[in-house]
């Protein structure tokens, strides 16, 4: 039973977790003998029902995180809907609602499901939030237009009091400004990867939703600092970003090569039933999957941005070199 500071909720990992004691799912990776083996057995036979056998034989596994963006999106359309003139461009719309469905995607079957029994999926399931679905979003500047669709009793009740708390105020202060919300995403990406820590959001939902709530979030401080939202704006200047993301794509390679050649399984899947169409590839193979998906893909996107940054600095300088050479132009006249 969970304790009683903690209420009983069927989610998919909580009553295993407390029966077996917490401090079990924290020592590392499962190991093949001793009550870590025990452990995930019991585990396993307990999810096995919930679990996909089959690619396209899923069920339903509610993440209480989709409740989040279901609101942003709510909200959006509220607000954009009550602007006389369009606040954003057709591009822009596109961009938020794509990062919106990717992020809800993400959360949802197949892939979540498939993530409590492969590394590969919960590593694509990370990669289609925090690298895609946020910086979509933040391209549709959902600030302004989010807090004009939200209801009058929800700013009441729920914003104002956030704003005037200064919970706001303080993020901006500290974690939301450039290097540390670059210190603060890479941390989390690496305290989340710690087999102890993954084994511990891996087996409980409670720090389940804790991780996706903070990958959410470090995404978004990460993220605006280089995507610039109105009406927000980066302190950063445009070769600074490209340094930003270099660092970021730094990390990225050296935790996926970790993943990628380790010749251990680091995390707790063992003693979990895998699908029938993967079992024969086995653990360690997922998890080097896991690692090049990190690599590859993961570090293509950082890639793209920074050719983008690039790309967007140079016509910026170009654009500033113009106006000073038509600027010069009358003045040689005159001379």
């Amino acid at each position: 039973m969970a304790p009683f500071f903690l209420p009983s909720i069927p989610w998919r990992r909580m009553t295993r977790f407390w029966t077996l004691g917490p401090f079990h799912v924290m020592v590392g990776p499962i190991r093949r003998n001793g009550n870590g083996e025990l452990m995930s057995i019991a585990y396993a036979h307990e999810l096995y029902d919930r679990l996909p056998n089959d690619i396209f034989v899923v069920k339903w596994d509610f993440d209480p995180t989709l409740i989040f963006f279901a609101f942003m999106l709510i909200f959006y359309i509220r607000g954009y809907r009550r602007f006389k003139k369009k606040p954003v461009k057709t591009w822009q719309l596109v961009c938020f609602f794509t990062g919106v469905a990717l992020c809800i995607l993400g959360l949802m079957p197949p892939i979540d499901p498939l993530s409590d029994q492969l590394f590969w999926a919960h590593m694509i399931q990370h990669m289609i939030i925090a690298h895609l679905g946020i910086p979509l979003m933040l391209f549709g500047i959902p600030y302004f237009v989010i807090l004009r669709g939200m209801p009058h009793w929800f700013r009441k009740l729920v914003y104002f009091p956030i704003l005037r708390s200064g919970i706001l105020t303080l993020l901006n202060k500290t974690i939301a400004r450039p290097l540390p919300s670059l210190i603060f995403f890479e941390a989390s990406f690496w305290f989340w990867h710690l087999p102890r820590f993954y084994n511990l959001a891996l087996l409980n939902d409670y720090f389940h939703l804790i991780e996706h709530a903070n990958f959410a979030l470090a995404g978004m401080l990460l993220w605006r600092n280089i995507i610039d939202p109105h009406p927000m704006k980066s302190p950063l200047p445009l070769p600074a970003r490209m340094l930003y993301l270099a660092a970021m794509e730094a990390s990225n390679i050296i935790l996926s090569a970790i993943l990628t050649f380790s010749d251990d399984v680091l995390y707790a899947y063992e003693g979990i039933p895998m699908p029938t169409w993967w079992a024969h590839w086995g653990h360690l193979q997922d998890q080097r999957l896991g690692g090049l998906i990190m690599w590859i893909p993961g570090g293509f996107i950082n890639l793209m941005a920074l050719t983008a940054v690039f790309f967007v600095w140079v016509h910026r300088e170009q654009k500033q070199n113009e106006g000073l050479a038509s600027a010069s132009v009358p003045d040689t006249a005159q001379a």
